[in-house]
C-alpha cells in the first residue's frame, strides 16, 4: 500500500484547472450581496486571504472592500502566486492587491495587521487548522474579522441526490457511507486534514476566544438536466465530466480514497465491493451522458463561519 502523505500540488495543471472550475460558480450573486452585507466589508478595508491561490476572494469580494482597500494574497504555492498577481493586474483597480509566499501556519504579518482575515476551503486540507485559525486570529486588529468558508465534505457524501444513476439499496447506501467515513479516519491520521471541516470550525472559533461568532451554508443547487440549457448547466455537466468521467483524474481519486480507507482501519474486501460498486456505476454515468440523458439535483455543505477578534 502506498500512503499518500504528500500534499496536492495546485500548481500542477489539472489541480489548477479545478481551482478555477470548481470556484467559477460556487455562489450565486445574490448570495455574495447578502454575505458582503452580513459580514460588514465596506471600502477601504486591509484583507488577508490565507491560502489565497489564484486569488478568488480577492475577486469575489473587491466590489465591496476594494475603492481605496488594500488585499493581500497569501499561498504557499510559488507558482500560484506568480499567476494570482497577473490576474490582479485586472481586477484590482482603486486600491492595492499584492500577494505572498507564505506558510499558513506563520503568517508574513505583523500582529494586528488586517481589518480581515479570511480563507477559503483551506482549513480542510491541513493538519492542524486549529494553529492556522490562530494565525489569522493574531494578524486580525482587534475588533477584526476572521472569515472562514469550508465545506463538509462527508455529509455532503451521505447526502442521496435525486439523479438519473441507477437507484442503489440499503446495503450499497451503507458501504458507501463506510467508505467514506474511514476514509475521513485515515485522512485525518495522514495529515491530510478533516474532510469534515466545516461544521467544526464555529466550535474552534469559540475555544480561541473570538466573539460575534456567525453561521451561513451556501444555497447552491447543482442542478443538470438535458437539453441542458443554459451556461450554468453546462457547466455542470463539464464539472461532472471533468470529476467523475476522466479516466485518470478518477483513478487518482480513488487510488488516495483507498489508501486513507485502508489507513482508517477498513477492510479490503469492502473497498473491492465498493469498487465494483464505483465502476459500474460510473459506466452507467458515462453513456447516460454521452447520450445525453444524464441528470441531476442535489447540493454540497459548504459554511460561512465568521468570527470577530475582542477589542
Amino acid at each position: 500500500m502506498t500512503q499518500h502523505k504528500d500534499k496536492i500540488d495546485w500548481s500542477k495543471k489539472c489541480w489548477k484547472e479545478m481551482l478555477i472550475y470548481q470556484r467559477k460558480s460556487m455562489w450565486l450573486e445574490d448570495t455574495l450581496d447578502k454575505l458582503a452585507s452580513w459580514l460588514g466589508l465596506k471600502p477601504g478595508m486591509t484583507a488577508v486571504d490565507v491560502g489565497c491561490g489564484l486569488g478568488y476572494l480577492g475577486y469575489t469580494y473587491w466590489p465591496y472592500f476594494g475603492k481605496g482597500g488594500r488585499y493581500f494574497g497569501v499561498d504557499i504555492s510559488p507558482e500560484l502566486v506568480e499567476d494570482a498577481d497577473k490576474a490582479a493586474r485586472e481586477w484590482a483597480k482603486g486600491g492595492e492587491a499584492c500577494f505572498k509566499v507564505g506558510d499558513a501556519y506563520k503568517l508574513p504579518f505583523p500582529d494586528d495587521f488586517a481589518d480581515l482575515v479570511m480563507c477559503h476551503i483551506l482549513l480542510i486540507h491541513l493538519e492542524k487548522p486549529e494553529l492556522a485559525l490562530e494565525e489569522m486570529i493574531r494578524i486580525a486588529k482587534p475588533g477584526g474579522l476572521i472569515v472562514c468558508k469550508e465545506p463538509d465534505n462527508v455529509s455532503t457524501m451521505l447526502t442521496i441526490r435525486y439523479d438519473s444513476a441507477p437507484q442503489l439499496d440499503i446495503q450499497e447506501y451503507l458501504l458507501i457511507a463506510k467508505i467514506t467515513m474511514t476514509y475521513n479516519k485515515g485522512r485525518i491520521k495522514l495529515g491530510l486534514g478533516d474532510w469534515s471541516i466545516g461544521r467544526k470550525v464555529p466550535r474552534m472559533m469559540k475555544k480561541l476566544g473570538l466573539a460575534d461568532i456567525g453561521v451561513r451554508i451556501n444555497d447552491r443547487a447543482y442542478y443538470v438536466e438535458p437539453p441542458y440549457e443554459g451556461p450554468l448547466q453546462q457547466y455542470h455537466l463539464e464539472h461532472v465530466k471533468k470529476q467523475w468521467l476522466d479516466e485518470k483524474r478518477h483513478k487518482t481519486r480513488r487510488d488516495r480514497l483507498k489508501d486513507g480507507f485502508l489507513v482508517g482501519g477498513g477492510d479490503p474486501e469492502d473497498f473491492e465491493r465498493y469498487q465494483e460498486l464505483d465502476d459500474r456505476i460510473i459506466s452507467i454515468i458515462r453513456r447516460q451522458v454521452e447520450d445525453r440523458q444524464f441528470f441531476q439535483c442535489g447540493s454540497g455543505d459548504i459554511y460561512v463561519i465568521r468570527g470577530r477578534k475582542p477589542l
